[in-house]
């Protein structure tokens, strides 16, 4: 990392201790001041956290791809941390163990090629109306990837459009507030594609990401942004949300893959815009279905001078006591810049149960098409969930 991009997040770093300081010196008579034995940190520290054990079984029973007909078993461990040490000051760990290696082609995989990484570590001040962070987070940015419904709702979304594993600092301000208009953020990020330790893995190492493998945000200078809008708890549409978001992702060199830089004129920056919406419409205290919608447009997709592409996900979820059932479907519309254009998508139907206990099982069909090659794949889901220490 530049020693310039070392400076500013450790001077960012910095100031926002010292703020989080002078407001808990302020406040007189603030929950942190009274749990605290020194005036302001917590001893010995607040430890809050959530994790999440999926275990996906995934049978590929057809594909135009012989190699990609083949059964995957893996799991997506996910441990999130939040350590207090003032209120409202917390030091954020997401630690992740996934899949992070491809498995031989056609050979049934069963745990393979799994490592071990941190996905987010951050300093952060959250108040009821604003928050500050600065470390290495995921900027705000679109909804789909992380709540379309169904076991394979979120697959096109968490690949291409999740912004995940960024260097640099942010924060939020709630500037509506009411009762009958709802609840509007305003957010906003600057940041640069992690290429330090952090971004391998132990295990199945994925590899470190350097400058040289080019793309978009690898540049270790806070030269690419993220800004949002989000709101909620409208009176007139209980359940509904809303996201509106921008990206421009600063690029200096792009490495195709046969590890050949492009020239200058072929690459551009690239820029995203997001529009989503999801509604919870309880139909009766048993009942609730819920529909999201999202649009996402790319400029100059990875930083590929003139390669646009549009994403549409739908999804719709239909919720009864413990059962559920989950359409979605997410279009991937590709403009090349030499008009070789291309459509991707993926539809799938699942269902399932919550466990009283904490597990959820479903299971899903999703008919996938990827530049041009169709396969049909089901899946059986498996997700524990326990939280601790709030």
């Amino acid at each position: 990392m530049p020693n310039r991009a070392k400076r500013t997040i450790l001077f960012a770093a910095s100031g926002l201790v010292a703020v989080a300081a002078a407001l808990t010196a302020g406040g007189g008579t603030s929950h942190a001041q009274q749990a605290t034995t020194n005036g302001f940190f917590l001893w010995p520290p607040r430890v809050e956290g959530e994790l999440v054990v999926e275990i996906q079984n995934d049978n590929t029973v057809e594909s135009d791809d012989g190699d990609a007909k083949f059964n995957n078993l893996t799991t997506t461990t996910e441990l999130d941390l939040n350590t207090f040490f003032a209120d409202p000051l917390f030091l954020n760990a997401h630690f992740t163990l996934e899949q992070t290696g491809d498995p031989d082609p056609g050979e049934d995989c069963y745990f393979c090629q799994h490592g071990f990484f941190v996905e987010a570590l951050s300093l952060k001040w959250e108040e009821d109306r604003y928050y500050l962070i600065g470390g290495k987070f995921g900027p705000n940015f679109a909804i789909a990837w992380d709540a379309a419904a169904g076991v394979y709702g979120t697959d096109i979304s968490e690949d291409d459009i999740e912004l995940a594993e960024r260097i640099g600092l942010g924060g939020g301000f709630t500037f509506v507030q009411d009762d009958d208009l709802g609840s509007h953020t305003l957010s906003g990020s600057i940041f640069f594609a992690d290429t330090s330790i952090l971004s391998e893995s132990f295990g199945t190492n994925r590899g470190r990401f350097e400058v040289d493998d080019g793309g978009p945000s690898n540049t270790e200078s806070l030269e690419s942004f993220a800004v949002a809008i989000d709101g909620e708890e409208f009176a007139a549409l209980p359940g509904f949300r809303y996201h509106i978001g921008g990206v421009r992702q600063k690029v200096d060199t792009i490495v195709d893959e046969d590890g050949n830089v492009l020239p200058g004129n072929e690459i551009d920056d690239e820029y995203r815009f997001a529009v989503a919406g999801e509604w919870a419409i309880e139909a009766d205290s048993d009942t609730i279905f819920t529909p999201l919608l999202e649009y996402v447009r790319f400029w100059n997709a990875e930083g590929t001078k003139d390669e646009n592409r549009d994403y549409l996900t739908a999804s719709a979820l239909l919720e009864y006591q413990n059962w559920n059932m989950a359409l979605a479907y997410t279009g991937k519309f590709v403009e090349n810049p030499d008009g070789t254009d291309r459509t991707d998508y993926a539809l799938q139907v699942s269902g399932g149960y919550a466990f009283d206990f904490g597990m959820t099982a479903d299971i899903g069909y999703k008919y996938d098409r990827a530049e041009g090659i169709d396969s049909h794949i089901f899946g059986v889901l498996l997700v524990y969930e326990l939280g601790f220490g709030t």
